[in-house]
């Protein structure tokens, strides 16, 4: 009779090895691909602030944030956006001027701005204002709303655009509407 080889301890540690070197390959590799996360930031980074617009005094931004959303908060021409309950991390501009807003290639940027009629002894030259981004050589896609739009007195403007290529773009008022009208300019700067 025959006594059967003992080869169990050479295969089975030779088994052990293949085994141990495929977890470790599948290991590394989670470290080599990305995972995609649903906590982090939005592909569609939205930017939206409310600004006033005054003729004496120019455009000034009181609330910039990042949306941490892709949808755009409700809006009204009377009452403005309303912003409760959106999830959003403060922004904070590199300039001080209070009128230059920093971006990058593909995020979508919102402006809701009110038109304010100051009070002030300066005669007025219409009844609102205008709104435009000179866009030159620069594209911009416009997603909701219309660029070339006028801002009347104790109203809401807002409209929506993707910025498509690095550059300055300057935002600016259309409408010679009082003596603080070389005021109402503005720059975004997309990198």
């Amino acid at each position: 009779m025959q006594v059967p080889k003992r080869h169990l301890p050479v295969v089975g540690l030779l088994g052990l090895m293949v085994i141990a070197a495929a977890g470790g390959t599948v290991y590394y590799y989670q470290f080599l691909t990305p995972h995609q996360s649903t906590h982090g930031p939005p592909s569609h980074r939205l930017i939206f602030m409310t600004a006033l617009v005054e003729e004496e005094g120019g455009f000034k931004f009181y609330d910039i944030a990042y949306l941490n959303q892709t949808s755009l908060p409700a809006f009204n021409a009377t009452a403005g956006p309303s912003f409760a309950g959106l999830k959003y991390q403060n922004y904070k501009p590199s300039s001080t001027d209070n009128r230059t807003i920093n971006a990058n290639v593909g995020d979508s940027i919102t402006f809701y701005i009110e038109g304010l009629n100051a009070t002030h002894t300066t005669p007025l030259f219409s009844t609102h204002h205008g709104f435009t981004i000179d866009i030159m050589p620069q594209p911009v896609t416009v997603t909701d709303g219309q660029l070339g739009g006028n801002i009347f007195f104790n109203s809401w403007y807002t409209v929506t655009f993707t910025v498509n290529a690095a550059g300055l773009y300057e935002y600016r008022c259309t409408v010679f509407c009082s003596n603080g009208h070389t005021q109402m300019y503005g720059n975004i700067i997309v990198t």
